[in-house]
């Protein structure tokens, strides 16, 4: 639902047989993982894309102006760009792991991980 002048209007994704797993706003732009990619609307023109991933991210964690997205079992976190339509990078592949929780402080990924809960360091290459 979006709030307009004359009440609440209903937002429909473009594919009716797409089932939402998650969503965030960042920047007034609405981010919405399926199981056909990620679709992403510009809250203001209204114009819907949808972003091809590798592997179905299910789960959306956003930090600050930061979006990432982890796979099914949580065993990948891809970086999403909110800025554009770009394909997401896959930033991480837990292959004895799963992903529990992220969070990111200046140019460095933390990411926690279980069943040993142990943090990984990372270092994030900077957007221009």
């Amino acid at each position: 639902m979006q709030k307009t002048t004359d009440g609440w209007s209903e937002i429909t994704m473009p594919k009716s047989n797409d089932e939402p797993w998650d969503m965030k706003v960042i920047k007034n732009r609405l981010f919405i993982t399926t199981q056909s990619g990620i679709w992403t609307r510009d809250l203001q023109g209204g114009i819907w894309r949808n972003i091809k991933v590798e592997e179905e991210v299910v789960k959306f964690i956003k930090k600050g102006e930061e979006l990432f997205g982890y796979t099914h079992r949580g065993e990948a976190i891809y970086s999403i760009n909110t800025k554009d339509e770009k394909k997401p990078e896959k930033v991480f592949d837990a292959v004895d792991f799963i992903v529990q929780d992220v969070d990111i402080t200046g140019d460095t990924l933390w990411i926690a991980t279980i069943p040993n809960y142990s943090w990984e360091e990372m270092t994030i290459p900077q957007k221009r």
